[in-house]
């Protein structure tokens, strides 16, 4: 598990910070300023802004630290009314920050709806889960459908990175509440057993998140969800890693993971696009690894082939890259 998601992080770093980078070479849209209404040039120094940062930090930990004391003192709906408190003065605060006409207060404005989307999923789930003692399943799929609505909502009102993030978790969690209700036989409650003609747990959820992470990101490119940036990465780093989520269990599920990263690879061609290669490139080390170790573990010949073939192959790929710049070198004489 650790290693799970020390895999993940490697993963999300590349994608947005390599996204990020891609589509400010290629002059694209990198922040959704156009949408938001954001005027480009920065007028404010960075001490500036981080001194705003700050102070939304020193709020958080004093309000964290003052609430905390108090916290299992005024029960389960008193927290979902703080939580819902919050999510409203985070609201309100971003509506005030947003009429400065500052890039960087606009993205402080970002944050804090950004915050108000998490106090307003912490609010119902303690409601639903805590209070009226819904299931798993039921409070997912309505914490899942009140963030989506609430964050698109948000997302319409400014096209923000931070924005678009929280839309995309909302869906997420609407897609594993759903999973979680249709694997459950009726009239069981939260028994994880499904029937014989349901889908496994594991399919439930791995198949549906690896359709929405490629279509997610179609969205992105087409940029109907923006920004780029973000909406790509999110999309392929969850279609790359949903698969894994049932291979351990269905062995046919690795050639789906093996598929979609040899095609991010090959799309990455095209759109000269590095951190797509690369997402591909880790996911397909990720998913040969563990197809080796579980199915050629007792056949040292075949690793050892494959360890030889790949020299091969990076040997290739280094001639290539030299013959290309020599080419490079003698075109420009």
């Amino acid at each position: 598990m650790f290693m799970f998601v020390i895999e993940l992080v490697v993963l999300a770093a590349v994608g947005f910070g390599g996204f990020y980078y891609w589509a400010q070479q290629r002059k694209l849209p990198t922040a959704g300023q156009a949408a938001a209404g954001e005027p480009g040039p920065r007028r404010i120094s960075l001490v500036t802004e981080a001194a705003a940062y700050a102070g939304v930090i020193l709020l958080l930990v004093g309000g964290v630290t003052a609430i905390s004391q108090r916290w299992n003192d005024i029960g389960r709906a008193g927290q979902g009314g703080v939580l819902a408190a919050a999510a409203v003065f985070f609201f309100l605060a971003g509506i005030i920050v947003r009429q400065v006409r500052e890039p960087a207060i606009q993205r402080l404005a970002g944050v804090a709806w950004f915050l108000s989307v998490a106090g307003a999923a912490g609010a119902v789930w303690l409601a639903l889960y805590h209070v009226y003692g819904k299931t798993d399943a039921v409070t997912a799929v309505a914490v899942g459908a009140g963030v989506t609505l609430y964050a698109a909502a948000l997302w319409l009102l400014r096209r923000g990175a931070l924005q678009s993030l929280a839309l995309f978790a909302g869906l997420v969690i609407t897609i594993l509440g759903v999973a979680d209700i249709i694997t459950v036989p009726a009239g069981t409650g939260s028994v994880p057993a499904p029937a014989p003609n349901l889908p496994t747990p594991v399919l439930a959820i791995a198949l549906p998140l690896w359709v929405f992470g490629l279509v997610w990101a179609g969205l992105g490119w087409r940029r109907y969800v923006g920004p780029l940036w973000v909406t790509i990465p999110c999309g392929v780093i969850l279609a790359l890693i949903a698969p894994g989520f049932a291979a351990g269990h269905y062995g046919w599920m690795y050639v789906i993971g093996i598929a979609t990263a040899a095609a991010a690879m090959a799309a990455s061609v095209p759109l000269r696009n590095t951190p797509l290669l690369a997402l591909g490139a880790l996911a397909m080390s990720g998913y040969l690894t563990a197809v080796a170790a579980r199915y050629l573990h007792q056949s040292p010949g075949v690793p050892s082939a494959l360890a030889i073939t790949g020299v091969l192959i990076i040997g290739l790929a280094v001639l290539g890259a030299m013959s290309m710049a020599l080419a490079a070198g003698r075109g420009s004489r």
